[in-house]
């Protein structure tokens, strides 16, 4: 129990600022939580499945991409429905304060979905937006996972 609970903990600190919500922030960190004890766990008994839950991370991430702009589409955003379903996507996925982040970098001071306008367009456009999403996804969920893995040999040690 002392284990899972160094877990949570530790989770806490990967919830992104940016996400408001205090239940928000539970969900997310609870997701991290997961990813990190499936690691420890599967790392307890010799296994590795890290890329297997990256992949499946980033088909979520996918998904949540390709429906969203399906949504702008048929709520009639037209040739901007990339632009505008990435937008959802991005919020969904709770990365608004990535692209505002990225954004001031770039030197706007766009915040929300504008800033992920800007971020898209100055990136190549919505497909390259959403290879993007779905390659820090997986990235993210590998890194989670490979901490968890990493805790555990701490821990047995």
């Amino acid at each position: 129990m002392k284990k899972i609970t160094l877990i949570v903990v530790i989770s806490f600190f990967f919830v992104s600022p940016g996400f408001a919500g205090t239940f928000g922030k539970a969900m997310d960190a609870g997701a991290y939580a997961d990813t990190m004890r499936t690691g420890y766990t599967n790392a307890s008994q010799g296994e590795d499945n890290a890329l297997e839950g990256s992949a499946e991370d980033a088909a979520i991430a996918t998904g949540i991409i390709i429906y969203k702009v399906a949504s702008s589409s048929a709520a009639g955003a037209g040739t901007l429905a990339g632009y505008s379903g990435v937008a959802s996507a991005v919020s969904t996925l709770g990365l608004s304060s990535v692209t505002t982040a990225a954004a001031g970098a770039m030197g706007s001071s766009a915040t929300g979905a504008a800033a992920t306008a800007v971020v898209t367009s100055a990136v190549g456009g919505p497909v390259v937006m959403g290879l993007i999403i779905v390659g820090g996804t997986a990235a993210v969920s590998y890194g989670v996972y490979k901490s968890g893995q990493w805790l555990w040999e701490w821990a047995s040690e």
